[in-house]
Formats: structure tokens, sequence, C-alpha cells
């Protein structure tokens, strides 16, 4: 199954798979237009329905895989439903590349190849790490450059980098989702530097930067009129 596989194996993969796509579309940097390389240079047909039950299902008509899309708060909602089902479209290509036959695999092993593609395509390898280095892991700065990306998104991909780090995603104050890379942080709950930072963002509406104890956290507001969340990059100096 492709969970047992190399991680890095299956990462390179998909790098492939979206460095292919890339290239045969021309695209040279971000951002990542996902419904344009649906439409443009897969032969898909991406739609607005205002009665489709699920987001982002494919289907065909006319022998043309269809993607209905629900409306939406933001754009990057759709780009990333378009960017999932371009994963699903090239799915089985990608599981031939690591020899797994499509029906050797189960339906939630599928749904994690395209979730890794989506977030790969949106925010690509080949740019992501330099552009991170360059702008010293500023989301706010980053997100400019891949506009086709959330907040969120770009966020999860600072793992996918060398320096270890831990991403936390709070919601109205509440930690919604929390990650760290290499295993070496699993504690959910915020360490002093990180409610620090989170204070701060919250209560300025502005980026943060708290260094403190070994810490150095910062944090950034994703503010919306009906949505209040704070997402923090958390790196830890055990030296």
């Amino acid at each position: 199954m492709i969970e047992e596989l190399p991680r890095d194996e299956v990462l390179g993969v998909v790098d492939a798979a979206v460095e292919d796509l890339l290239s045969a579309a021309g695209v040279a940097e971000p951002p990542v237009d996902a419904i344009a390389l649906a439409q443009k240079h897969l032969g898909m047909v991406v739609c607005l329905d205002r009665n489709q039950p699920q987001r982002g299902r494919a289907q065909r008509a006319a022998g043309k895989p269809q993607i209905y899309l629900r409306p939406e708060p933001t754009e990057e909602r759709h780009q990333w439903t378009v960017a999932h089902e371009i994963g699903e479209h090239l799915k089985s290509a990608m599981l031939e590349k690591v020899g797994i036959a499509p029906g050797e695999t189960p339906a939630m092993a599928g749904e994690s190849l395209a979730n890794l593609f989506a977030h790969r395509l949106l925010v690509p390898s080949r740019w992501f790490a330099e552009d991170a280095r360059n702008c010293s892991h500023d989301l706010l700065a980053l997100k400019q450059r891949y506009r086709t990306a959330s907040h969120e998104v770009l966020a999860w991909r600072f793992l996918d980098l060398p320096e270890p780090c831990i991403i936390t995603v709070i919601d109205k104050g509440t930690i919604s989702r929390r990650r760290s890379s290499g295993g070496w942080v699993k504690a959910h709950a915020l360490a002093d530097p990180e409610r620090l930072c989170q204070e701060r963002v919250s209560q300025t509406g502005a980026p943060q930067e708290i260094r403190k104890g070994g810490w150095t956290v910062q944090g950034w507001p994703v503010h919306r009129q009906d949505w209040k969340r704070e997402i923090l990059r958390s790196v830890v100096d055990f030296e």
C-alpha cells in the first residue's frame, strides 16, 4: 500500500508529476492557476453548479472530465478543489510510478495522493524552498507570490523544508490543527512563547515574531469579517 512506501519516494513521484505538468503548460513562475491548467492543458471542463451537492467531484460528459464547483467564499477554495481533481485525474499514472496498480490501493490511499499533489501543484517544490528562505519564511510575503494557494496550504508546505518546525492553525482562539516536521514535537498545547505570539497577533491583527526561551515563533493573522484565524510557525533551538 502507498502508506507503506518510503515517503521520499512518493513525494518524488508527485513532484515529478507536477514538474511535467508545469513544463508542458509553460508555467515558469508562481502563481499556479490550477483552473487554467485543467481547462487549457488537460481538456477538463470546470463549471460552477449551484445545485451540486458535492464539491469538486469530476464526472465525464462528451468524453471530457468535468469538475463541478459549488459557490465558495474564496477563490483559493476553487483552486484547491481543481488541483485535487487534477491529482485524481493523474492518480493512476502516479500509482504506476511507485509500482501499485490502481485496483490494489484503497480509496483513502488514493485520496492522500491527490491531496499531496494539490499541495505541491499550488506550491511547487521547484520554487518554494528558495522563496521561503529569501523572505525569511514570511507567510504573508509568500501569499503575495503564491496567490492561488490559501494561507493554510502555504503554511503546511513549511513542514516539507529542511528546517524542522511546528505549524499551528488557531481558529477563534482554539487550536484546530497542529503538526510538526520530523516528529520532534508532538505536544498539542501551545508553549508559552507560542501563546504570547498568538495573543499579540489576535489583538493587533498584525504579524508578530517572538524569540524567547530557545523558541522563535512567527505568527500571522488570517482575519475576515466572519472568520478569525492565526497561523504560527515555531522553531526550537535545542542547544
